[in-house]
């Protein structure tokens, strides 16, 4: 959908709300944060948290001069939802705000709502990281934008999508600007250098069951004395999945930050995305641009970053993945090139000023 809009420049801040911090949502934040601020614009962020370990490294991505407000984590909805419009109302008070982006489905019910009780007159954009709304739960983005509709009105605000797919709930609306999650350099640079046998490895933070159930699968189809062949995880997971994996005999290692993640993909011989993801496949971008040959189950979003046969490989069923990945372990020369292509086409399509310059567009700021 092509741009027909151009905010004004009017100073004042960007103000960001967030819910549940996802891969998908972490990996477009971080380095929005900072292109923003390189811009020279003030940056305050609402978001609900929960105090673990697990979701520190969050924090770690944005840059340090956002401000952040911090929503403790509810079990009651209808208090969690009081809790981040208060929060919200009290940033929103008395400041001139140059946008107002809303990161997933409550916050937009709730940012909305704050936004329309504060007389805000910012410009508001959308963004949805694949949430449920837009797919098997849509009705609940019709609810919400029923209750939001006297401010979040399609034909005067616009979407920033982090997939293409995403595009297409966004047709009535003024403007749906498509600015995909970047890559950084660690990856880009990584140096190839395969373990002495087979690597097969998958990644993610608080991934479904269903991801932890697939790779496990593979593990234990796959194992074998003959063949010598290890499989890791890598990212964060829960205390049952993490004991599910290692039942498989998978490994799970919690990369830091993109350098530690980078290194260890660069041992590695394939990189498996056993199931389908709802916004942006992050761990599969970041092994494309660390060069590895990729194997990733037919959805959309995965048809919408590698193409079959060329960049890496989509399989419609299990044994389609087990016998493409066979196939790549007994051909070096075919891993190699694989990577290679993966590679190039992710620095030239996720690179990070590819990346700060539509963002920067979409928000109408000088670059």
């Amino acid at each position: 959908m092509q741009r027909d809009h151009h905010w004004p420049l009017t100073g004042g801040k960007v103000l960001h709300v967030v819910g549940d911090i996802t891969d998908e949502v972490n990996s477009f934040l971080g380095p929005a944060t900072h292109a923003l601020a390189q811009s020279g614009m003030d940056q305050v962020m609402v978001v609900v948290v929960v105090d673990e370990v697990r979701h520190r490294h969050t924090v770690a991505h944005l840059h340090h001069s956002v401000q952040l407000v911090l929503v403790p984590r509810l079990r009651n909805p209808l208090l969690q939802a009081r809790a981040m419009f208060e929060a919200c109302s009290r940033v929103l008070a008395g400041v001139q705000m140059h946008a107002v982006h809303l990161h997933g489905m409550l916050p937009c019910l709730v940012g909305a709502c704050a936004v329309r009780a504060s007389g805000t007159r910012s410009p508001i954009f959308y963004s949805p990281h694949g949430s449920r709304s837009l797919g098997s739960m849509r009705w609940l983005g019709v609810i919400a934008m029923f209750f939001a509709w006297p401010v979040l009105r399609p034909s005067r605000n616009a979407a920033i999508v982090n997939t293409p797919h995403e595009t297409l709930a966004f047709d009535k609306w003024r403007s749906a600007e498509l600015v995909e999650s970047p890559v950084t350099e660690a990856f880009l640079s990584a140096e190839r250098r395969e373990a002495r046998h087979p690597l097969i490895i998958t990644g993610g933070r608080l991934q479904s069951g269903r991801s932890v159930e697939l790779f496990a699968q593979l593990a234990v189809l796959l194992s074998s004395e003959d063949l010598r062949i290890s499989f890791n995880w890598i990212g964060a997971v829960d205390p049952f999945s993490h004991r599910r994996l290692t039942a498989a005999g998978v490994g799970v290692f919690d990369a830091n930050d993109d350098a530690e993640c980078a290194s260890r993909m660069a041992t590695s011989w394939i990189y498996v995305a056993p199931d389908a993801t709802r916004g942006f496949p992050v761990y599969l971008v970041q092994a494309m641009a660390a060069g590895l040959p990729c194997v990733a189950f037919d959805c959309p979003q995965h048809r919408e970053v590698v193409v079959d046969g060329e960049t890496g490989f989509l399989c419609s069923s299990e044994r389609d993945m087990m016998e493409r990945i066979a196939k790549l372990v007994d051909n070096p020369a075919e891993r190699v090139h694989i990577g290679e292509a993966a590679r190039a086409a992710a620095k030239h399509r996720f690179g990070e000023l590819t990346f700060n310059a539509k963002l920067l567009a979409a928000y109408s700021l000088p670059g």
